[in-house]
């Protein structure tokens, strides 16, 4: 049975996750984060010592039921396009399920705050750098076989789509049709496959 306090850390999480992932990082006060949580601001430092520390501890919570998913597939045999396009189908469908997540990322990627950036790069470098390393390395450095390029293009696309796609269309009240994660599901999915072609064509 969970404590006063894990609720209490609970609640203090998921008022967080939901005042990052709006207002980013700099915005957001540990006194908004504790007013939404129902406790004062201050009691957070208790659980969390630093607004840093509270941030990491989002990140782990938010992205937990994504990692053993992304590890399993970078471990696996397989032809490097088509563990890249798994990858990629893994994040369309827990970025459907968690916009919150997607959210957060472009949040901090246009707001560019240098600490919670920090604390982002921090949680994702080596899983990143792995699927880094299953793109290849480019030849020549430029934007069309680089492969920090090529899967930024992946991150950002899925990133906006859950984010502030249905705006594209600058239609008023449009909204998403049943089917719609799935048919942007397999756009990314052969995006994929045609950047991973890309870099190939350029590393041949």
């Amino acid at each position: 049975m969970a404590t006063k306090a894990d609720r209490t850390k609970q609640a203090i999480l998921s008022a967080a996750e939901a005042l990052f992932s709006v207002q980013g990082f700099d915005a957001t006060s540990l006194d908004a984060i504790g007013s939404r949580a129902g406790i004062q601001g201050t009691a957070i430092l208790y659980h969390y010592p630093t607004k840093r520390d509270l941030y990491a501890a989002v990140l782990d919570r938010l992205f937990a039921p994504l990692t053993p998913e992304l590890d399993e597939l970078l471990d696996k045999d397989g032809a490097p396009a088509e563990r890249l396009v798994a990858i990629t189908t893994a994040l369309v469908r827990f970025a459907e399920q968690r916009p919150a997540a997607a959210r957060l990322i472009l949040r901090e990627t246009v707001a560019r705050s240098d600490e919670a950036q920090g604390v982002i790069g921090a949680a994702g470098a080596d899983r990143w750098e792995r699927v880094l390393t299953v793109l290849g390395d480019a030849d020549d450095g430029e934007a069309a076989g680089n492969p920090d390029v090529l899967w930024s293009i992946v991150l950002g696309a899925i990133c906006f789509y859950f984010t502030a796609g249905t705006s594209l269309t600058g239609l008023p009240g449009h909204v998403r049709r049943e089917g719609d994660a799935r048919a942007f599901e397999s756009v990314m999915a052969n995006l994929t496959r045609v950047l991973c072609s890309s870099q190939g064509a350029r590393q041949g």
